[in-house]
This record gives structure tokens, sequence and C-alpha cells, in this order.
């Protein structure tokens, strides 16, 4: 049997020590199920130490739970690649995994979209649909933006919820389903809640399991992983490891707004225009933006400083500040403790190639007299 605790308070599942899980994943005899695997196959979305790991072995738990799950993140922080992961390695892995962005689709036709119709519904309804929640049957239902639900949809899906029933639009007769749900969004629901713009008992419904994917800027030792990564996939590991070692110090360091997906863009428009012998660049041409031309997604993930920006009298400032106290020092710069940390080892790390360096130019010197 999984043996987890939930916080109270964050309602975030807590993972046992990486050992402890292998050991206490379920076979697939005592689960009667298709073989299970008992080591946590992650996906490769991290570099050793980042902060992601801690999310993905969070994730490994989640997967295996029927409760709901809700992903926290903005937009390109991987919340679909998380929930395609999720589905493949629950017990509902053989099922259908039904995706629907609620910002995607208007609000006159969100609700036959999710619930179904009948024939001669409305004016162009000339075919029964079943809908994305029972196409979802058996299997994992995947709302994304469900900050973007209309108000008054979010009154019939959260009776989906309570009811495990549907009814299609047009129709007479309730029809069971069974799923499990996930859902992301890039909004704070809780100020969207106490704006009056998302039901607060649907929230709390949703509310069971979440997971929050930190941006790329507060995970800056994954750039060069996941660009060596994507151009593994796009080149070839060979001239991967050639691009990866010629990238410039600006692509880095950048903040990325667009986070993941905008970093695989930037690999791909490398890999395309290195074809007809264009180099990083012209690959990086109009990408990066400074900082203060670009505009804050939303406030809710919003950092005070960019880690990209952090320079070593930030740090020291900090630490300084809040008598070199970490959790403190992050907290007022705006980055994780994570993060701080790994300003810190870079900080140590640059001071101890200037000493070198200096060691050498002084005995360079002392032999050339």
């Amino acid at each position: 049997m999984l043996i987890a605790s939930v916080d109270a308070n964050s309602r975030i599942l807590q993972l046992p020590a990486a050992g402890a899980l292998r050991a206490s994943v379920p076979s697939s005899e005592a689960s009667g199920g298709a073989p299970e695997s008992t080591e946590p196959v992650l996906p490769t979305l991290h570099a050793p130490g980042s902060p992601m790991e801690a999310v993905l072995h969070t994730a490994w738990a989640l997967a295996r739970r029927e409760s709901p799950v809700l992903l926290h993140g903005e937009s390109g922080t991987g919340k679909e690649v998380i929930a395609h992961w999720l589905h493949a390695h629950s017990p509902r892995r053989g099922g259908s995994f039904v995706a629907v962005n609620c910002a995607a689709i208007s609000a006159s036709l969100i609700e036959s979209e999710l619930f179904g119709h009948c024939r001669g519904a409305f004016t162009h309804a000339v075919v029964d649909r079943p809908g994305n929640v029972r196409q979802a049957h058996g299997g994992t239902l995947f709302l994304d933006e469900i900050g973007d639900m209309p108000l008054e949809l979010q009154a019939r899906f959260l009776r989906v919820l309570q009811e495990k029933q549907v009814r299609p639009v047009g129709g007479d007769t309730d029809i069971p389903v069974d799923f499990r749900l996930i859902c992301a969004t890039h909004r704070d629901l809780a100020i969207e809640v106490r704006a009056g713009r998302f039901r607060e008992d649907l929230y709390y419904r949703l509310r069971v399991l979440e997971l929050r994917l930190p941006p790329l800027r507060d995970r800056p030792m994954d750039i060069p992983f996941l660009m060596r990564r994507f151009l593994t996939e796009m080149v070839g590991r060979e001239a991967a490891v050639e691009a990866g070692n010629a990238i410039p110090l600006a692509a880095l360091q950048y903040h990325y707004p667009g986070n993941v997906r905008e970093l695989r863009n930037i690999a791909e428009r490398y890999a395309a225009l290195r074809e007809i012998g264009g180099g990083w660049d012209r690959a990086l041409e109009g990408c990066l933006q400074p900082p203060d031309r670009v505009m804050e997604q939303t406030p809710d993930y919003s950092r005070a400083v960019r880690t990209s920006r952090l320079t070593g009298n930030d740090v020291l400032s900090a630490l300084e500040a809040c008598g070199y106290h970490r959790g403190r020092a992050a907290a007022k710069l705006g980055v994780t403790r994570r993060t701080l940390q790994y300003h810190l080892a870079r900080m140590r790390r640059e001071a101890e190639a200037r000493e070198g360096r200096e060691g050498r130019e002084g005995r360079e010197g002392r032999e050339g007299n």
C-alpha cells in the first residue's frame, strides 16, 4: 500500500522518500490490473537539483489516486505534459485521455462540447453528440484553463462531479459517467472566487490534490538541460552537443516569459536555420526581449526580481539584510530558496575560478621576473 500524507493547509500530497516510494508501489498481482512499474519513471523535464524534481516525485504519488488534481502554473510550464503523464501512470491508463481547453471554446458552445447534445436540441444539432464528459468515461478528463469556464456552466459541472451523471443538452435522461478529473489554470482561483468569477463550492471540489509548476525563470539550471534535450530530438546528439556548447550567455540568462514552450520554439528555430547555415545569432534575433519590456502574464506567479537579472550584490545585500537567513533572503528577492541556493553555488564557482586565474597570473609574473 502506498503510504502518503496530505498537508491540511496546502492540500498538496506529500511524498515519502524515493526509496520508500519504490518499495511501497503495489504490484500488478495485488491490484489485479496491467503490469505496473515499481520505479518512478519520471518525464525528463529538469536537470538534477531542479525545483521540478520534487514536483515530479509528488506527481508519481498523485498519479495512482482517483481524486481530482489541480495543476497551477503559467502558460508554457508543461501543465498538459504533466496531465498526460498522470493519466499514463494511473489505474485508468487503459481509458481515454480527453483534453478540453475551456478558454478556446466560445461560451455558447462549451456546454454542448462538455455535456453533449441530443438531435434537435438547437438549430444545427442534426445528430446526437456524446460530449467530452462521456468520452472520458473510464479514463481521464483534462480541463485546461478551468478558470475560464463560464460561471453559469460551473454549476452544471459541479452537479456532474457530485452526482456522477450527465444530462446532454436537450435531453431528459441522466447518463452515469465515471472519470478521473485533472484541471489546470494559470489563474489564482482563490482570487477568482473572491472576485465572484469562480464558484467557491466548485473550487473546493477541485482543490483536493494540487501541483504547482514553477516557471522556467525560477529554475535557470534547467535551461541548458532542456535546450540540449530539444536539440537532440531535432538535430541529433552530436550536433546538439556542438550547438549546446555554443549557446550564447544571453540565451541562458533570459527570463523566458513563455517558459518551456518559448525555449522549445527557439531550439526549433535554431534547428531550422542550421540547415541553411544559420547559427544562434539568427535563431535568437528578435526573440530575447529585455525584461523591462515584457509584460507579466499574471500577477499570481510574478516575482519581484527576475532570477536572470540577479547579481551577486543583490544576493549578498538580501542575505545581509535578513541576517543571513536564506529562507527570508529568498522571499525578499522574490525567488525560491532552491533558486537562491543555485545562485550561491554559482557565485562560489565564479569566486574559485577568479582565485585560480589570479594565482596563475601571479606565478607567471614571478617566473617572468
